[in-house]
């Protein structure tokens, strides 16, 4: 088929995948903000995740509350708590977390969040003025061209 369209090689649309040993983050519900692990999958729509390193208990989790990243430990289906924070120990995942993309989106929202009022003023007047520059700079190349 590919030689048939000339279109190269087929690429998987995801490369994150739901499996045993990933690391998720929990972007919804009551343990917002935390990491845990996948330890088993009870359905199309669930998961059962643990998280020793960061104090969140072993809970089934909506798939719509998680947002999956690339690390990954290599635990067993089902397994204790006790081999899940061993794995994480072992490879430093934790901290490889906090190097990530997903870690420092998430703390800048958090930030933004806390911003005072007149923070939120700053914010807005350096965002016109910026817009503003990059508005006149494309109206000038317009016009040149």
């Amino acid at each position: 088929i590919n030689a048939e369209y000339g279109v190269g090689p087929f690429r998987m649309l995801y490369a994150r995948k739901i499996e045993v040993g990933r690391l998720v983050y929990v972007r919804l519900g009551e343990n917002a903000g935390k990491t845990c692990v996948i330890v088993d999958l009870v359905d199309q729509k669930h998961l059962l995740v643990d998280g020793p390193h960061c104090g969140m208990p072993r809970q089934v989790i909506r798939l719509n509350q998680i947002a999956i990243t690339d690390l990954k430990v290599k635990i067993a289906r089902g397994c204790k708590t006790k081999v899940v924070r061993a794995a994480l120990e072992k490879d430093d995942t934790a901290t490889k977390f906090l190097s990530s993309g997903l870690h420092k989106k998430a703390a800048a929202k958090a930030a933004k969040a806390n911003l005072g009022d007149f923070d939120r003023f700053k914010a807005r007047v350096a965002k016109t003025a910026h817009n503003r520059k990059i508005r006149s700079a494309v109206r000038k190349l317009k016009k040149s061209s």
